[in-house]
């Protein structure tokens, strides 16, 4: 059922993004140009956006999709553990499988083992030591939800 969760994921998130462009009429991603062309904070089509840093956080029907775009290569969806919690305690459905952090978790591990997702580790800041780790992950093989 992850995967089934990741797919609608990634298919809202990537149909919310293709409203950006069309809008805006830019072929890149909204992340990368919501600051220069439009408002941050705003609303289409019934999906109510905020943007920050790499990321955004969309709002629909009371169901909250958040993410990034890795800074590093191209359109490259990355999310936390917390992002994909959040989907799943907001989206009517979903809520009601009742799935723990320790349930999702391991399923998320599962899909690093078949290579669909990859950690993205972040220890550092600007050079310096960060002191913490912070999990979170990469669509790597996004062709296999779609």
């Amino acid at each position: 059922m992850i995967e089934k969760i990741l797919k609608d994921y990634i298919t809202f998130i990537r149909s919310f993004e293709a409203l950006l462009k069309d809008k805006y009429q830019k072929d890149i991603n909204p992340c990368l140009f919501s600051i220069t062309f439009f408002e941050r904070v705003g609303s289409i089509d019934g999906i109510e956006y905020y943007f920050h840093g790499s990321g955004c956080t969309a709002k629909k029907d009371g169901v909250i999709y958040a993410y990034d775009i890795s800074i590093f290569e191209k359109d490259i969806i990355e999310f936390s553990q917390w992002n994909l919690t959040e989907l799943i305690r907001t989206h009517p459905e979903y809520q009601k499988l009742n799935y723990s952090e320790d349930y999702i978790e391991y399923e998320l591990y599962q899909l690093i083992n078949k290579g669909i997702l990859e950690w993205l580790t972040i220890e550092r800041i600007e050079g310096k030591a960060f002191g913490c780790v912070f999990k979170c992950y990469r669509v790597v093989q996004e062709a296999f939800f779609v």
